[in-house]
């Protein structure tokens, strides 16, 4: 028992040193950081704190509340003022932190923002596709539409900034995206992908496909009248079947 009251008053000071390098760097401070701010070895504090995924679990909500306040405080300020109009101190204020913990964490404005649009965006929340929907098309474009419909009802304020804003905010955050991975890209991807299987018409444009699905959802989504509540599957049920006309069947052999 007293070796591990000890063990537990040892844990304490190391944790609170974490909290701070959160504070101050958010989720890239390393074991090397504690450290040297406790001046004891990194094996030291693995052995009081684990790992860095250990680390954050044991910082819980108070780790993740800072960065996600700040997450917020973009929002909130870009709704007001714009994306490229915004300002760090702004942010700050309206995130509840001092401009020194948005620049410790992300350098600057465009860093603060790059990180915003990566949190906020779908690219890396695609959903996996069950094995029983292997192959099929009509399956996965379900699965996909539903899950967009669904973002982009719950992120209205985000998506109608991001599509919707003046010509010098879409300017600025294209310029900050990474094209390469978008949702865009892996959708057009997708219609190729079935394309090339021949288990849809190649007479359409792949790319052209994704602009025309990304429409229909965001008008879907975003665009229709607030009073009326959004039937998620209804809705996913008949964008999908205006794309049933793509599906090669016997009359295409």
């Amino acid at each position: 028992m007293i070796v591990i009251s000890i063990r537990c008053n040892m844990t304490q000071p190391y944790l609170a040193i974490a909290q701070a390098l959160y504070a101050e760097k958010g989720a890239q401070f390393s074991l090397a950081d504690i450290a040297a701010k406790a001046n004891v070895s990194r094996p030291t504090i693995y052995k009081h704190l684990g790992n860095k995924d250990k680390i954050l679990s044991l910082l819980g909500a108070d780790a993740t509340n800072v960065e996600a306040r700040i997450m917020q405080g973009v929002l909130a300020v870009a709704q007001a003022q714009g994306f490229k109009a915004a300002t760090i101190e702004a942010i700050a204020e309206a995130a509840g932190v001092g401009p020194a913990t948005i620049y410790r964490r992300f350098t600057d404005k465009d860093g603060l923002i790059k990180a915003f649009i990566k949190r906020q965006t779908p690219r890396d929340k695609m959903p996996d596709f069950p094995p029983e929907a292997e192959g099929d098309f009509a399956a996965q474009l379900a699965i996909l539409t539903t899950h967009m419909l669904r973002f982009m009802s719950e992120h209205k304020v985000l998506v109608r900034l991001i599509f919707s804003g003046n010509e010098d905010d879409r300017s600025y955050l294209k310029a900050l995206r990474d094209d390469s991975n978008s949702t865009y890209v892996k959708l057009t991807a997708f219609f190729q992908m079935h394309q090339a299987a021949g288990r849809i018409s190649a007479r359409a444009d792949a790319a052209q496909l994704t602009t025309n699905l990304f429409g229909m959802i965001h008008a879907q989504a975003v665009i229709a009248p607030a009073d009326r509540p959004l039937d998620i599957s209804a809705t996913s049920r008949s964008i999908c079947q205006l794309f049933q006309s793509l599906t090669i069947g016997e009359h295409d052999a």
